[in-house]
């Protein structure tokens, strides 16, 4: 009798060992997808990195300056005064002084926000979320997670990497629509203030 049940017991705790494993399995398999959509989103940035803001913003002021020392009319030309509205306008889109705040949380809205600024964000929200999936992973492995708890925290990093994957979709859409027109813009002008800077 006392045999039956001891075999009994050890089985039991077999079967729940069993489950348990199998659990912590599933959890570790959604930490790990977690981790491979964000290593995904970080690749993708880093192939779509842009390194010349400081250089356009340099460039823009002195085109600015260039314009504002040589160009003298009597008349009004209208469309080098829209194309100049329209560099004024879009100087906010490639404007670095974002680059140097800080990396709290940024309450502007995203069409306001700055491509230095955008940039600035998904670098440390990869970082962030590197170091935030690790030690979920870590303490998954090491069984330091209460099981119950789990829930809670994968479905929080699930909204973090999809905070990061509509950023990088507004960074790259500035990147590849905004940003071309205001460089072109930007060389357009800089023909014409180096052509009256000559004049002069």
């Amino acid at each position: 009798m006392n045999r039956s049940l001891f075999f009994s017991a050890l089985l039991f705790i077999t079967l729940i060992s069993s489950c348990t494993n199998s659990e912590q399995g599933k959890q570790l398999e959604e930490v790990t997808a977690l981790i491979h959509s964000k290593d995904s989103l970080e690749k993708l940035y880093h192939e779509n990195q842009f390194d010349s803001l400081n250089y356009w913003r340099l460039e823009a002021s002195n085109i600015e300056i260039t314009i504002k020392r040589n160009y003298v009319s009597n008349t009004v030309d209208k469309e080098l005064s829209t194309k100049m509205n329209r560099f004024k306008s879009m100087q906010e889109i490639i404007d670095a002084e974002s680059e140097l705040g800080g990396e709290g949380e940024y309450e502007e809205e995203e069409k306001e926000m700055t491509l230095g600024r955008r940039m600035m964000l998904l670098n440390s929200g990869f970082k962030k979320e590197k170091i935030s999936l690790e030690n979920l992973q870590s303490d998954l492995e090491n069984k330091l997670l209460d099981p119950k708890k789990f829930k809670i925290y994968i479905q929080s990093e699930r909204m973090k990497v999809k905070q990061m994957e509509n950023q990088l979709t507004q960074y790259l859409f500035v990147k590849n629509t905004e940003l071309k027109e205001y460089i072109k813009l930007c060389k357009e002008l800089r023909v014409f203030a180096d052509s009256i800077s000559k004049k002069s």
